[in-house]
């Protein structure tokens, strides 16, 4: 079985000189795992072991000799996946969003606050799966060999299962032990822990394989199944059901998706291979899960304390906001997701068309969710109230504030997916990590200081602040790192 490329580990070319000092000073040892490590038995299993070739850009596979790397898609096909990458964003956010409206409509506020404690834990879970299990697919694989890639995906997926397992079991024990509305939640939710993380990992898959009308289809079958399946629990139940079956039935539909993934992509998850995975490329699944936690636990533990210090419809605008700028969110998200397996299979271009789609990326984030906020500024006062009722009062005052403050993630979607897609998830750790303490302080600061809008002032802050670390090394990792 062919070995991936590694970011970090540069091939030797004799018209450029290596630059053994780009690696930030860090050993040999802590470097992406070698040729020779990652072909230790129970990498991949020992029938997907991946074999040492040397310094070539080829890759050999034992039944038909040296296949070279898939070559980089061209512009005009680049530019249709990036479409379809946001088609499918659009699609699964709206079946997400879907299972939110529905349970909203037909339960009371005490069943949907359950709910909502369940699936704020999958929001979770399924973005710690995307980087502890699927990140490598886009920055190790995403110009392999076809039987190399499904090699790899197996083991991909696999740790998406083995960690849905995981935390299912988890919920099922708690949600018995609470008992109650949540109780029943937790338990509906770790039932379906598995599939739903094995979902996402097809759809990641397709992403990363360069081929992201095949999660646009999965993704239509999930939400197909999941109006069928509504339908019948209506019929069946003369009301549509508590929350917990409903969830039961968002899961069934994502069981169907997941079972046509393995259709797709001609195979089944491997979850005895999780930890050999995960290890395996600790240097891209290490680092990006501690980033995330990092970020996610600064972000929520922000929101409780000013959840605590400030007044409810504080809170209430805040989720406004979040609620009326969450479709840029999910473009950045379908971005990234487009960006990092692109610039993977494209190392070799000229640095500063790198730098110029870089920029695009960032762009294209920072336009459309400009534009998006400040259409919402222009409704009608009525039409505002519709939507968000008493709190879009407060929400108003503070969007502006809301929309200058996105401009600096957004900023960094284009940056960040280079650095991604290079393999310096090492350098990426390190500069957000800096920023956690000032994603935390900030906001509780400006709230004290100024309120309501103190907050968002304080969330602008920190954000503008991050954009010069992140064009300074787009800027020299482009222009002077070691490129695969």
């Amino acid at each position: 079985m062919p070995q991936p490329r590694h970011p970090d580990r540069p091939e030797r070319h004799p018209e450029r000189p290596e630059h053994p000092e780009h690696h930030l000073g860090r050993p040999a040892e802590n470097l992406e795992p070698s040729a020779d490590n990652l072909g230790r038995p129970g990498y991949l299993g020992d029938s997907d072991r991946p074999v040492r070739l040397g310094d070539t850009d080829s890759h050999r596979d034992p039944a038909h000799g040296a296949i070279p790397a898939q070559p980089a898609p061209s512009r005009s096909r680049s530019r249709v996946n990036a479409l379809w990458t946001v088609g499918d964003q659009v699609v699964s956010s709206g079946t997400n969003a879907a299972i939110n409206f529905i349970i909203a409509r037909r339960v009371d506020s005490s069943e949907f606050g359950a709910f909502a404690i369940a699936y704020t834990i999958f929001a979770m879970v399924v973005g710690l799966s995307r980087a502890a299990g699927t990140a490598p697919l886009g920055i190790s694989y995403a110009d392999v060999p076809a039987s190399t890639f499904r090699s790899a995906v197996r083991a991909a997926a696999g740790t998406a299962l083995a960690l849905g397992v995981v935390v299912g079991v988890g919920l099922l024990v708690v949600g018995a032990a609470l008992r109650g509305t949540v109780g029943l939640n937790l338990v509906a939710m770790g039932v379906i822990m598995p599939a739903l993380l094995v979902q996402d990992a097809w759809r990641y898959a397709s992403f990363a394989q360069g081929r992201p009308l095949l999660a646009v289809g999965n993704d239509l079958v999930w939400a197909a199944a999941l109006a069928i399946g509504v339908g019948l629990l209506a019929v069946g139940s003369g009301g549509g059901g508590t929350a917990a079956a409903m969830v039961l039935v968002w899961g069934a539909a994502a069981a169907l998706a997941a079972l046509v993934g393995v259709a797709q992509h001609h195979a089944w998850p491997d979850p005895k291979r999780a930890w050999a995975w995960f290890t395996g490329h600790r240097e891209t699944t290490g680092f990006m899960t501690a980033e995330f936690i990092s970020l996610q636990g600064a972000q929520q533990t922000s929101t409780l304390i000013i959840g605590a210090v400030g007044s409810t419809s504080l809170v209430g605008a805040l989720r406004g906001l979040q609620t009326l700028l969450a479709p840029t969110t999910n473009l950045a998200v379908a971005l990234m997701s487009f960006a990092i397996p692109e610039f993977a299979r494209r190392k070799h271009m000229p640095p500063g068309q790198v730098i110029r789609g870089a920029y695009l990326v960032s762009g294209l984030v920072v336009v459309s969710s400009s534009l998006w906020g400040l259409a919402f500024m222009l409704l009608p006062a009525d039409f505002g109230a519709a939507l968000l009722g008493d709190t879009w009062g407060q929400t108003h005052d503070l969007l502006l504030l809301a929309v200058i403050a996105q401009v600096g993630p957004g900023l960094a979607v284009g940056p960040a997916a280079v650095l991604y897609a290079f393999g310096k998830t090492r350098l990426t750790f390190w500069i957000n990590l800096f920023f956690v303490p000032f994603l935390l302080a900030c906001p509780i600061t400006g709230l004290l200081v100024g309120g309501a809008k103190g907050v968002i002032v304080g969330n602008i802050i920190v954000f503008w602040a991050t954009i010069p670390p992140w064009l300074y090394y787009l800027h020299r990792h482009v222009r002077t790192g070691p490129r695969a």
